[in-house]
């Protein structure tokens, strides 16, 4: 049995997406953690032996925290696929609960996606650790008005009523998840590739330089995040996402002029691109 954790509790959006993994062994024992931190340093360790986490969204963008540790606290741990999962959200109270909602519980991410709905109602705000955890909170609390935003699945895992349906500010919002483990998988045909590059040195122009590479072979660029070295202000390194795998002779070439202008490059995985 293949150990595999998630960023838990049961009700997440993350678990959620385990139900749309397709190239996970066939025997899996799934996991929750607290946090993405642990579950990248667990495969990293190999204490499991992958991890499903956040990476972006299409209302909120690149998921800077789950990045961040690919990128500077793991050595081992390659993307092998991604998942997309709709977002929708729902708001919950506890059954029996008739008063008027005051107070609504939710995950950062989960309040900044509806603020809306309870905004319209002048609603007082309250994080929690995860949406799971708001409507865990709900459901023990004896506080009148109480609600919590969440997933179906975690309203219903807590037992809670539904106040409103679809909640979210932008409908048809995609949460993209990565499978990390210690092995990528071969190509498909299919495939996209994320890898960090850092310039030799800031100068006008570089982002220019390092993306020319990649375009003038045809290679399609689907997303770009720069995060701070964390050595002082105004230096970065770029984490691209493109199209191919990095045994595809195109991407081996571009790679190869990349490292010919002084770039340091970090691969963080090849991997089957998700098709709905």
């Amino acid at each position: 049995m293949v150990s595999v954790a998630y960023l838990g509790p049961e009700g997440t959006f993350a678990h959620a997406a385990t139900d749309r993994v397709r190239h996970a062994p066939a025997a899996v024992t799934w996991e929750p953690r607290p946090t993405v931190q642990e579950i990248v340093h667990d495969v990293d360790s190999g204490a499991c032996a992958m991890g499903l986490v956040p990476i972006e969204n299409s209302v909120e963008g690149g998921v800077t925290g789950t990045i961040d540790v690919l990128v500077f606290e793991s050595s081992r741990v390659l993307i092998r696929e991604e998942v997309a999962v709709p977002v929708s959200f729902v708001a919950f109270r506890r059954p029996g609960d008739t008063d008027p909602p005051r107070v609504v519980l939710s995950h950062p991410v989960g309040l900044a996606q509806c603020t809306r709905w309870w905004g319209s109602r002048d609603l007082e705000c309250r994080s929690t650790p995860s949406t799971s955890e708001a409507c865990q909170v709900v459901g023990r609390s004896d506080e009148p008005g109480l609600v919590a935003i969440a997933s179906a699945k975690a309203g219903e895992l807590a037992g809670l009523e539904v106040v409103e349906a679809g909640i979210e500010d932008h409908p048809g919002a995609v949460t993209r998840f990565a499978l990390v483990a210690r092995e990528e998988t071969g190509p498909t045909g299919d495939d996209r590739t994320t890898l960090v590059v850092t310039p030799p040195h800031e100068a006008a122009g570089i982002l220019l330089r390092i993306l020319e590479p990649i375009a003038d072979r045809g290679i399609n660029l689907s997303n770009i995040v720069s995060r701070p070295l964390r050595r002082e202000l105004g230096v970065y390194c770029f984490v691209l996402t493109l199209d191919g795998h990095r045994a595809d002779p195109t991407v081996v070439e571009a790679l190869a002029a990349l490292t010919a202008l002084g770039c340091e490059v970090k691969h963080l995985g090849s991997y089957p691109a998700w098709r709905s």
